[in-house]
């Protein structure tokens, strides 16, 4: 079998790159084995504009949340939603304020409350917070429905990929009887542990999220506040999550669940019930200045490298996928501040 590309992992960067290749006229091979150690199946796909204890906006958020709007909208999974960041300290209540006065924040600020109880009153905010407008993705229903469309063209092979198994070629590289022009590596935290972009400044953290079942009121906005909680609707609420650089693992703990379901009783004034229904764990692949790697490796001119979106995925993601689909067509530049070589350690 011959393909223009081979993409090793069908996460949330393996399903845009393919998109953009298919969309391209590119005949593409996504090798997955079935989302095993993907984050994009934890991650609540979170478009939140202003981020972090000191309140900052994204560098380009304006552009990059317009490209994804336009692409995840047009996927029919974006859902636009408004997000209430509750404050932790009076510090953090003054950039908020003076957020609102910045010309490039006040477009993504509805507003900051007056007080608590102002934007919802069954809250426990007691410094109040800022009402954002933010989205989320239906990261569940993009994976699956893309994997439907790569495995009714033939374009997906169901298994590990092993990087032993590839051989590069002056004309392209081989997998396990599969030629293509080039393969690239969308396989997440698993190129910072081995394989041939390992010597990149990766900093991969564990995360873990609940799917759960609450009497807890539903909200009209995603609760933001050291952490999440995102109503889905009824009683069905996921929260998460955690910073874990230790165990680098997809196993849910209970020590965990146990902190994440502290945090979200924490969010309102009186006591909630809380039923556990899922209980996941991913490794997110950061880099080590929260910026996106994307590019050629510097000796092998025929592998790849589309990763680490790390917790702000789907809104680098659309654009970084554009990017990238013309810096392999075309041979296109990649911007510095997302190029590989950057942190490239030899």
């Amino acid at each position: 079998m011959r393909a223009d590309f081979i993409i090793v992992g069908q996460g949330l960067a393996g399903t845009l790159l393919a998109e953009a290749l298919i969309a391209a006229g590119r005949r593409v091979i996504v090798v997955d084995d079935g989302w095993r150690s993907s984050s994009s199946r934890v991650a609540a796909g979170l478009m939140t504009p202003l981020t972090g204890r000191r309140f900052t906006l994204t560098p380009g958020y304006p552009e990059l949340f317009a490209r994804a709007s336009a692409t995840l909208g047009a996927l029919g999974v974006l859902r636009p939603a408004r997000v209430y960041r509750m404050f932790v300290d009076a510090e953090q209540r003054e950039r908020g304020l003076s957020r609102v006065a910045e010309a490039s924040c006040a477009p993504f600020i509805e507003r900051v409350t007056a007080g608590p109880g102002a934007a919802h009153e069954t809250l426990d905010d007691p410094l109040g917070g800022a009402l954002m407008r933010g989205a989320w993705t239906d990261l569940p229903r993009l994976l699956s429905e893309a994997r439907e469309r790569l495995r009714a063209t033939g374009s997906l092979v169901e298994e590990s990929f092993d990087c032993d198994a590839l051989a590069c070629q002056v004309d392209g590289v081989v997998w396990k009887g599969l030629q293509a022009g080039g393969a690239v590596f969308c396989d997440g935290y698993k190129s910072a542990l081995a394989g041939p972009f390992r010597n990149l400044g990766w900093q991969p953290a564990k995360g873990e999220a609940l799917t759960l079942v609450s009497g807890a009121p539903q909200t009209p906005f995603i609760l933001n506040r050291e952490g999440w909680a995102l109503p889905m609707g009824g009683d069905v609420w996921r929260t998460g999550t955690n910073w874990e650089w230790g165990a680098l693992d997809e196993s849910p703990t209970a020590e965990q669940k146990d902190k994440l379901l502290a945090r979200f009783r924490g969010y309102f004034k009186g006591p909630v019930a809380t039923e556990v229904t899922t209980h996941q764990a991913g490794v997110r692949p950061c880099t080590g200045d929260g910026r996106p790697y994307l590019g050629t490796h510097p000796a092998l001119p025929r592998l790849h490298l589309f990763n680490g979106l790390g917790p702000r995925g789907t809104v680098w993601a659309p654009q970084m996928a554009e990017i990238m689909a013309r810096h392999l067509i075309a041979q296109e530049a990649i911007p510095p501040e997302v190029d590989l070589r950057r942190a490239w350690r030899a």
